[in-house]
């Protein structure tokens, strides 16, 4: 099995992605955020070097599950990612799949490039439904909505090979600041999965804490 150690990409996403520059600019949302033992996490901007061409600014929170990069775990690939978005971005369908599209393309080649590879990303896709959120608790920002979605793209960590994710992706906008959020959860793994009531867990905690 390859592995791919999590210090290498720690180290191969800040020298991409300026995370030592903007670690700083909002350590608030870092804070908000609250894992299990295990899960290791970078903040980034938005847009980042990997994927110039996106049009959302600001700045990406990720978290990664402790199987992450292992092939055979049953969390491999799977992890979420929130992004804190300018003010006056409308968080569209439309908007959401075309940069979403971008950012999976943007990584896919750059993790290939460095390793002197090519890889054709023109059929990377990335499909959104609208869905309503599940949560006996109800514990949504105001004005929240939510998709499914699908990515079809190659993973370019481990594998090198094509690969189908699955996303549930909420967002809303913040009335008083004007900020737009994006919290994604992310993996291969069917939806019935443990990995997804994790994740869920995990968002209903930071929403609390985006509460007080």
């Amino acid at each position: 099995m390859q592995f791919f150690d999590m210090r290498r990409f720690a180290v191969l996403l800040a020298i991409l992605s300026g995370t030592s520059a903007v670690l700083a600019a909002d350590a608030e949302l870092a804070k908000l955020i609250t894992v299990p033992a295990g899960w290791k996490g970078e903040q980034i901007p938005l847009p980042p070097s990997f994927a110039r061409e996106m049009q959302f600014k600001g700045i990406e929170e990720a978290r990664f599950s402790p199987g992450m990069f292992q092939e055979k775990s049953n969390t491999f690939f799977s992890y979420f990612f929130v992004f804190k978005i300018d003010p006056g971005t409308e968080l569209t369908q439309k908007n959401i799949e075309r940069e979403l599209l971008k950012y999976y393309q943007g990584l896919s080649r750059t993790i290939f490039n460095s390793r002197k590879k090519k890889i054709d990303t023109s059929g990377f896709t990335c499909k959104l439904t609208k869905a309503t959120p599940v949560d006996p608790q109800q514990i949504y920002p105001p004005g929240l909505t939510e998709y499914s979605a699908t990515v079809q793209w190659t993973e370019p960590f481990v594998t090198q090979k094509q690969q189908s994710l699955n996303l549930i992706i909420q967002t809303w906008t913040d009335k008083t600041t004007g900020h737009g959020y994006l919290f994604a959860c992310v993996s291969p793994q069917d939806l019935k999965a443990n990995i997804w009531q994790s994740m869920r867990n995990i968002r209903t905690t930071f929403y609390r804490n985006l509460q007080k």
